[in-house]
């Protein structure tokens, strides 16, 4: 049983190792169909079964994508399936939304870092008009476009890694947020609006030590709300 579970694994990464040289060499991209399975096992040279349960594998990691009738091909999925891993963890009590938050403050501080070098004309304009929107609604839709303006900061920062955790972490995140939203005071909710503009200002100016500032006090106001609403569901459980 062992020596079947080290060879799966060894053909799971001499799989993954060929895709990606396949990639590298852009003889595949995201959306293109990959090697069949009989083409794998004429170039790496396991059995069928190995292959499959390797392919099962980068399925199941979001990386490959199964077709009925047409095959495999190559995507990019792996945000969601993070956030899945993420989700588990929380539904295991291994973290809790309080450490969430303070991963996506310390991942909204890098990206404003780099977003200080990388923003153009039409990324400040972009956020702009966010804020514009942002200002004039309330309630979900407040919440709709709080959410898009910290995605155009991870965007404007131009890490694709960085994209791909703050996807995952918001996929888990923002269901509790939308819950936290009712709890919050009206003081808050604006100081927080504030809080976008002020970011945004910082950022035109490539301002660091103002932008930073001002993302972690975005980020107090959370975490203490997220503190408040935790203390009330572990209250309504011990009841």
């Amino acid at each position: 049983m062992e020596r079947k579970a080290s060879e799966n694994e060894k053909v799971y990464h001499q799989v993954i190792e060929h895709i990606t040289n396949l990639a590298a060499t852009k003889e595949i991209s995201f959306g293109s169909k990959i090697p069949s399975e009989r083409e794998l096992m004429a170039t790496l040279g396991f059995s069928r079964n190995s292959i499959r349960e390797a392919l099962r594998t980068m399925e199941n990691m979001g990386i490959i994508e199964s077709r009925q009738g047409q095959g495999n091909f190559l995507v990019n999925h792996i945000g969601a399936n993070l956030s899945s891993v993420f989700s588990m963890l929380l539904s295991m009590e291994q973290t809790n939304y309080i450490e969430i938050s303070q991963l996506r403050r310390f991942i909204e501080i890098g990206c404003y870092l780099l977003a200080v070098k990388s923003a153009k004309k039409e990324d400040l304009a972009c956020l702009s008009e966010i804020l514009d929107e942002m200002e004039q609604v309330k309630g979900e839709e407040r919440a709709k476009l709080d959410k898009k303006f910290h995605d155009q900061i991870v965007l404007i920062s131009d890490n694709h890694l960085l994209e791909l955790l703050n996807e995952a972490l918001s996929g888990v995140f923002e269901i509790f947020i939308s819950e936290m939203s009712k709890y919050v005071t009206d003081e808050d909710k604006e100081r927080l609006v504030c809080l976008h503009r002020n970011v945004y200002d910082s950022l035109k100016k490539k301002d660091v030590s103002e932008g930073i500032e001002r993302i972690r006090e975005h980020y107090n106001i959370i975490d203490r709300n997220l503190q408040m609403l935790a203390e009330k569901y572990k209250g309504v459980k011990a009841q």
